[in-house]
């Protein structure tokens, strides 16, 4: 897989379901193509600028969205997502800016965030088809999603870009 799969997580919101979908997609696409910081970044090694350079040549970003997703405050109180050094936001911008799939993933009972809850670099995010993973039906959601994330990096290693258009 060219650039693989990036996932994008809040540690204090939905750690257990990201780790499980890591795990899965790991085991269905290869770990070598899954992007997922807490097991992809080795001591010592500068994090910005290797989230930086893994969302530049990704080819699709999992964004996993628990409940507190939207309402994850700073020690200053203030939503994380309002803050443009928010590591969650700069993420998906940064995908959303180069034109890579993102592709939401609701986790333990959210919903996706209202366009007026976003900030404006982010609205397009609602606008995009997502997937609901719940703990009764993880396996087959996580199929689902691995489908999908599979489809889209055989379109790319075709040659078929990220103009396609690929249903899970």
């Amino acid at each position: 897989m060219a650039g693989g799969v990036f996932i994008s997580d809040r540690r204090e919101d939905s750690s257990g379901s990201a780790r499980g979908i890591f795990d899965r997609l790991a085991r269905g696409l290869g770990r070598k193509n899954i992007f997922f910081d807490v097991d992809s970044i080795a001591p010592g090694v500068d994090f910005v600028e290797l989230l930086t350079e893994r969302v530049s040549i990704c080819n699709a970003l999992v964004a996993v969205i628990g409940a507190e997703w939207i309402s994850s405050v700073d020690r200053n109180n203030r939503r994380r997502i309002d803050n443009p050094k928010d590591f969650v936001r700069i993420e998906i911008e940064a995908a959303l800016n180069r034109g890579v799939r993102v592709i939401p993933v609701l986790v333990d009972g959210a919903t996706m965030p209202a366009p007026e809850d976003l900030p404006e670099s982010l609205r397009k995010l609602v606008r995009l088809q997502g997937i609901e993973i719940s703990h009764t039906r993880f396996d087959a959601d996580v199929r689902r999603l691995t489908r999908a994330a599979a489809l889209r990096e055989r379109a790319s290693s075709t040659g078929g870009g990220r103009s396609g258009t690929l249903r899970a």
